[in-house]
């Protein structure tokens, strides 16, 4: 009973404790409130800059003196207050002092309500705690003590702070500024290059006023921006010295290897144009940041004659002969007038066919001299040999140039056939331009067919045309001003002064201000050059036929023509004997192997009986026009942050809560997620989740992958991860090509992650027509129809093998999943589709495409929603553009290309040592290579990917190494065992002709046919081999080689065509054996010779032997041509004809050169840190 007595009368003075502490914390709280409300008052009618009241935190920045309590320490840093994080830089001047309990005073910062607070500066130390003892209690206590303490905030502004760097950590920078050396962290901080320790800097920071300074500037509390001090663009500099790591260039600069373009090497002598900043290390003032070869100095290609046009010689004179009579011979007269200020000599007239030609050469025989201002005849003697129309050739050889023409003979049976063509070359003439070469005369006849005023009468439509779109694509015509220079008969160095003078963006480095009209521009020329290509079809005269409703038109070659014709491209028919000038258009329904079927209007369709037109070839503009809008769109709404990076912020939340278990097994929460793909490797994976993450605000993620090593595959298992764990994304996969959309369908299918209805892969009418769908596939592809909701019936049809023609928007937007061509995902832009409903897009082979192709499905995103995955390879070809003056302005250079140049993109082996130099949030470089042996993998492994490849196949108990032992005795003997990378050396001849631009060698098609045949003995099957060769005739010559024997052929194809393919023997035709006007091919990217990117395609589409044929003397005047052949060499893998006497081992070039002529390499090496 007394205890219980005991009990009550304890609980009633507990409760009146408690009473009395609930009441003491509640007048304090009233106390407090009242003195705030008291001191803002009195703030708000002060202007000082220090703000001393606690008050509330700023609507925006912040910036405050405050005290709390150190509750734990680290070897580097602590934490204040349980939650706010401190690091070394921020307390090493007082970080000795410091003990878990203190209670310290620190500035600390942040940029709005929604950052966290960091700790700029840990000032000093309020209150030590030395020996006491510590519990959380204690450390409560004191935090609850320190509430009533006030903070005192500070204003703040941006300042310009200039500096050098003096040392460089994996995410912090030191720098030397007028207030000493201090420590930054990079996280967050814009940046346009990669800095080096010496480089000087300009800083944007954010800085506390105080007006305890002089100056009112406080402690630098955020570094916000980085850029050089000064940059010198486009400077041209000769390299002066080069080292292993590094190159001197003139006036005391050097170049760091890192920033020589990859698979790049220099030479003393060698010209660079490179970006420059200021820098102050060692002896050197500037620093190359960028770099472009301009000219080598290494085995520099000697100039022979070269084919001239009539800039120095006017020809004038007959150009055809007609008759009706066979065997008659006709003396005809050409005049040669010399145009130049000195004496010409000719050394000959050639005939092109010899014995053979129905031409001879009268006068002159032998050398003849014309003196200035003086003329010459030719007389030539004609015989007609055959009924028909033939073209004859004759070359005007003078000493330092030559001059060809062509003579045309048309033999007819009746002299009404023989007047028939006479006029109908008359007519002809008068789209003939007089340009003085063959591409001023296209540019001229191209120019009279597009300023002609047409009276056409349109043909019947594959589709009758959609009057209500919810997007109207804006017409986008070619300005004619831009239109009349570049069309115009002038020299192309003359028209390109011109178009830069027009338009001066041109030449301009690409950026915000000038995006849109550039890209603009450049489509602008493609378009006039396609407009020039497609006169390529046009017939003075021409009939068609009957061929049901339609009406055919044979074309010869057609399937090998460029540009391709295509459904829905139309041709112009005109007749040329009346007066009545209307042009009838039919409309290109069905494309066949040698003819297309038209349909024009009702009337011209029916009343046609075979009569001749003249015909002339327009394209769709369509696809174009759909790049103009998707530039437009894409600025407006992703913004400049995506289109050009210079830092990378992270999102608040990631998209997926995934996490890496030891960087094989993802978890999402604490669910474990399976993968699709049981094989990927670690990069794959880590790929897979970085992407999942999606942890980089509004920044296209990059998967970069060399050759083999799946970035395909890895690319499908992040969309099925994302499909399975993100149940409200609309994801759009798009490519270059309909190939490679058929390859990631097939392995859609093959994953069975997916069922019919969760996919489609949409398709063009084209395709349909040319019957490019594979039969497995036809069940999930369908057309588009971009008509608008509710203004046209569903007329969406199923055929027989599944594929659903002309769906709506309502059955397109119901899948989880859409792929197809950039150009067809493109047609999304006109639909109905509300913002934000695709979340994310997928590009596979993004390296291919030009910029405004990849924006074209990108134009459907939202900047919020809207995730951009680009997979590719920039080392691998490039997209495929027709003007050579947007090429050489930049429009080659993919979207993927130039943001691997922009900061965050850019290669930093200090800042991410673990991941390839490449910041893990916006890019992973996938290493292991799952193609080809050891030996095959190592040349371009060293030359364009610094050497980061991880072979996977076997060297020792492989299939391709097993292969390799049983045909590799049929090139020699004394080869390692596993070394699959041969050099067969021939000194053949490169021929050309009349008919063809491109290049053939007869004896290297003749070894490569002998190659295959010794294969196919030794048990190897056709497709296990391919054939390279950069030029169509020589593809055309070996395939005649085998159809003439009728032999199996194995594949044989340009280095587009085994874009992406691989094959177990690789037999690569390089052709070129002379140096004439390899120049020439090199500024067209024609060959492989001097294109680095062709060449990498070529040797790394072999599994298990690649053999290379080719002259070595040529070829040896390129460095990783060099390289290769050295690699064979020391390998016993070279063959066939002398090494040249000049050839230099590729590893002791840089050594040999700069011992030689420098004393003091070693003394350089260690001044820069080598």
């Amino acid at each position: 009973m007394i205890g219980l007595l005991r009990y009550w009368w304890n609980r009633e003075e507990r409760e009146r404790e408690r009473n009395k502490e609930v009441f003491e914390r509640t007048n304090n709280f009233l106390d407090l409130q009242l003195l705030r409300e008291q001191r803002q008052k009195e703030s708000s009618s002060s202007n000082l800059d220090i703000d001393n009241s606690e008050g509330e935190e700023p609507d925006d920045k912040f910036c405050s003196s405050r005290q709390g309590v150190i509750t734990s320490l680290t070897m580097n840093g602590g934490v204040i207050d349980k939650y706010i994080i401190f690091n070394g830089q921020a307390s090493d001047h007082i970080y000795h002092q410091l003990v878990v309990g203190s209670v310290v005073e620190y500035l600390g910062y942040k940029k709005g309500k929604e950052d966290s607070l960091k700790v700029v500066k840990i000032l000093k130390t309020i209150e030590q705690n030395w020996g006491e003892e510590i519990t959380d209690s204690t450390i409560s206590q004191a935090m609850e003590d320190l509430k009533l303490e006030d903070s005192t905030y500070f204003k703040t502004q941006e300042r310009t702070i200039h500096g050098i760097v003096i040392g460089r950590q994996t995410s912090t920078i030191e720098l030397e500024t007028s207030s000493g050396c201090q420590q930054f962290d990079l996280e967050n901080v814009e940046m346009t290059f990669v800095p080096k320790k010496g480089d000087m800097v300009t800083l944007e920071c954010a800085v506390q006023l105080d007006d305890g300074y002089l100056d009112k500037q406080g402690e630098i509390l955020q570094l916000l921006k980085l850029f050089p001090t000064r940059i010198l663009s486009n400077e041209k500099r000769r390299v002066e010295r080069c080292f292993p790591e590094f190159a001197v260039l003139d006036n005391n600069a050097y170049l760091l290897r890192e920033n020589f373009p990859s698979g790049t090497d220099l030479h003393m002598g060698d010209y660079v144009l490179v970006d420059l900043i200021e820098c102050n290390y060692s002896k050197f003032t500037l620093r190359a940041i960028k770099a472009t070869p301009q000219e080598s100095s290494f085995l520099r290609i000697k100039k022979e004659k070269t084919y001239c046009d009539d800039r120095a010689v006017i020809i004038t004179g007959a150009t055809r002969f007609i008759t009706t009579e066979l065997w008659v011979k006709q003396k005809v007269t050409v005049k040669v007038q010399n145009n130049t200020y000195r004496k010409l000599e000719l050394l000959e007239v050639q005939l092109d066919h010899g014995h053979t030609s129905q031409m001879s050469v009268i006068e002159p025989i032998g050398k003849t001299s014309i003196a200035v201002d003086g003329s010459l005849l030719v007389i030539l003697e004609v015989e007609a040999r055959c009924i028909g129309e033939w073209s004859e050739k004759y070359t005007l050889d003078f000493n330092n140039f030559k001059v060809v023409r062509f003579f045309k003979i048309i033999a007819c049976d009746t002299q009404k056939q023989a007047d028939e063509a006479e006029l109908r070359l008359v007519a002809a003439e008068s789209f003939v331009a007089s340009g003085r070469s063959e591409k001023q005369r296209n540019r001229s006849y191209a120019r009279q067919v597009w300023n002609k005023t047409l009276d056409v009468v349109s043909g019947e439509s594959i589709y009758a045309g959609r009057r209500f779109v919810v997007t109207h694509i804006g017409g986008f015509e070619v300005p004619e001003s831009l239109r009349n220079a570049y069309l115009k008969d002038w020299r192309q160095s003359e028209m390109f002064d011109e178009l830069e003078r027009l338009y001066p963006c041109s030449t301009e480095s690409l950026c915000m201000a000038n995006y849109v009209q550039r890209f603009r521009f450049f489509l602008h020329l493609e378009e006039i050059e396609l407009f020039i290509s497609i006169r390529n079809f046009d017939r003075d005269r021409a009939h068609m036929e009957r061929d049901g409703e339609y009406l055919s038109l044979t074309i010869e070659n057609l399937a090998e023509r460029r540009p391709s014709l295509v459904v829905g491209d139309c041709v112009y028919a005109t007749d040329p004997w009346k007066d009545d000038k209307k042009t009838y258009s039919g409309i290109i329904h069905k494309v066949l192997h040698d003819r297309v079927l038209l349909k024009f209007n009702s009337n011209f369709q029916a009343s046609y009986n075979g009569q001749d037109y003249r015909l002339e070839f327009y394209f769709s503009r369509f696809c174009l026009r759909k790049q103009h809008h998707a530039i437009n769109q894409v600025v407006t709404t992703m913004g400049e942050q995506f289109l050009f990076p210079t830092k990378v912020v992270k999102r608040d939340h990631p998209q997926l809560q995934v996490r890496l278990a030891n960087g094989e097994d993802m978890y999402l929460f604490d669910t474990k997620l399976e993968w699709y793909n049981k094989s990927l490797n670690s990069i794959q994976k880590r790929a897979v989740f970085n992407i999942l993450r999606g942890e980089a605000t509004n920044l296209p993620y990059v998967i970069f992958g060399p050759p083999g090593t799946g970035k395909t595959v890895t690319l499908v298992e992040a969309v099925l991860q994302i499909v399975r764990n993100l149940p409200s994304c609309r994801i759009l996969v798009a490519t270059p090509s309909n190939s490679a959309a058929d390859l990631i369908t097939k392995r859609i299918i093959a994953s069975k992650a997916l069922v019919a209805g969760d996919f489609i892969r949409i398709v063009s009418q084209n395709v349909i027509e040319k019957e490019l769908i594979p039969p497995e596939l036809m069940p999930y592809c369908a057309t588009l129809d971009i008509c608008a909701d509710g203004t046209a019936e569903n007329t969406m049809l199923v055929t027989p093998s599944g594929l659903k023609l002309r769906c709506q928007w309502k059955f397109m937007g119901t899948h989880r999943l859409s792929i197809g061509t950039c150009a067809t995902l493109g047609s999304f832009m006109q639909m109905s589709f509300p913002g934000g409903h695709f979340t994310h897009l997928f590009v596979d082979e993004a390296g291919q495409t030009t910029e405004p192709e990849t924006l074209m499905p990108a134009a459907v995103l939202s900047k919020d929603r809207g995730r951009v995955i680009l997979a590719g390879d920039p080392h691998q070809l490039e997209p495929i553009i027709t003007s050579r003056y947007g090429s050489d302005c930049g429009f080659s250079i993919s979207m993927l290309e130039r943001l691997l140049n922009t900061r965050p993109y850019a290669k930093d082996l200090v800042g991410y040592p673990d991941s390839s130099g490449y910041n893990p949030l916006v890019l992973t470089k996938l290493l292991h290579n799952y193609r080809a042996l050891p030996s095959v993998m190592a040349t371009y492994s060293k030359l364009f990917y610094d050497d980061e490849l991880i072979p996977v196949v076997s060297e020792e108990d492989s299939r391709e190494v097993t292969l390799l032992a049983k045909v590799q005795p049929l090139l020699g003997t004394g080869m390692p065992r596993n070394h699959g990378v041969c050099f067969v050396g021939i000194k053949g001849l490169n021929l050309q002709d009349n008919d063809s631009p491109s290049w053939y060698n007869p004896l290297e098609a003749r070894e490569l046919y002998l190659m295959v045949l010794s294969l196919y003995r030794s048990g190897v099957t056709p497709d296990q081999i391919g054939i390279l060769t950069p030029y169509t005739k020589q593809a055309k010559t070996l395939r005649g080689l085998f159809m003439v024997t009728d032999i199996v052929m194995p594949k044989i194809g340009s280095t587009e065509e085994f874009q992406g393919q691989e094959r177990d023997i690789m037999l690569v035709s390089t052709v070129r054996s002379s140096e004439t006007l390899l120049c020439k091919d090199a500024a067209l990217a024609l060959g492989f010779v001097r294109s680095r990117k062709r060449m990498n395609v070529a040797i790394s589409r072999a599994r298990a032997l690649l053999v290379i044929y080719g002259n070595p003397h040529l070829l040896s005047v390129d460095d990783n041509w060099r390289h290769l052949i050295t690699f064979c060499a020391n390998n016993n893998a070279y063959f066939g004809c002398e090494l040249p006497n000049s050839f230099l081992p590729d590893d002791n070039d840089n050594e040999d050169v700069a011992s030689d002529n420098y004393e003091d390499c070693e003394n350089y090496e260690k001044t820069l840190g080598f």
